[in-house]
């Protein structure tokens, strides 16, 4: 049996040119609404760093006190959508992966989504001071500790797609995954050690703008239908073939 969106043996498609229209239209208004909230918050953040003069980084930008911390918060706002968006456009996409096999791909961006947004919710105290610091108050522990967790989610979400049969694709994810988390990682980690901010600040942003490209690479990807209605979606990660065994 096969279920309206492709979905047959755990094996998914993107919508067809022959499915029905309401499920594409429905995919690509979706997947443009994350677009546009992604590419948003991302200028909104980005106008907010530009107004300054320093090397800050991006949880400093809404730290209480900032003259930019609104726009922090319209701008993580609009990025938190973006997240969710994108992981209705994927919600139907599995992993093959043994370790990451039982979340799915939508699951962790949800999650990700979640933690910015409690980040959003709850900026740390005027300059961030690291958490190993005495000056670091419950604040900074929870907007710091729930960015990180928000990382490391969404580097989930990108590593679960290294298993897509379009090689481009799933070449995109591993890269794309890996090195976020390196990056961000090493940019925390020079934060921790109240080491050179300018380093530090500037790899949080390149983190920031891989994922975000990422997202857009797979609205465009998955929300597109295939020309033909028998062709496997470049999101197809499953194990299994299309076909279903009789009896099942």
């Amino acid at each position: 049996m096969t279920a309206a969106r492709g979905y047959s043996a755990r094996v998914l498609q993107r919508p067809s040119a022959t499915a029905p229209g309401g499920i594409v239209i429905a995919d690509i208004a979706v997947a443009a609404l994350a677009a546009v909230s992604l590419l948003a918050g991302a200028v909104v953040i980005g106008q907010a760093r530009a107004s300054l003069d320093v090397f800050l980084y991006i949880s400093e930008l809404g730290a209480l006190g900032m003259p930019t911390a609104s726009q922090f918060q319209v701008g993580f706002v609009l990025v938190v959508a973006g997240i969710l968006l994108v992981a209705v456009v994927v919600r139907d996409v599995r992993t093959r992966l043994p370790l990451l096999r039982g979340v799915a791909p939508a699951a962790a961006l949800v999650a990700a989504a979640a933690l910015f947004l409690v980040a959003a919710a709850v900026p740390c105290s005027s300059g961030c001071p690291s958490l190993l610091t005495d000056a670091a108050q419950w604040r900074d522990w929870v907007h710091i500790v729930a960015a990180v967790l928000a990382f490391v989610a969404g580097c989930l979400a990108m590593l679960q797609f290294a298993t897509a049969r379009d090689r481009w694709l799933a070449r995109l994810s591993t890269a794309g995954g890996i090195t976020v988390g390196v990056v961000a990682a090493t940019g925390g980690i020079i934060s921790l050690a109240r080491g050179n901010t300018d380093i530090g600040s500037t790899l949080e942003y390149v983190a920031a703008a891989i994922g975000i490209v990422w997202m857009l690479a797979m609205l465009i990807v998955h929300a597109l239908p295939a020309p033909g209605s028998q062709r496997p979606s470049a999101l197809d990660v499953s194990l299994t073939s299309t076909s279903v065994p009789n009896g099942r």
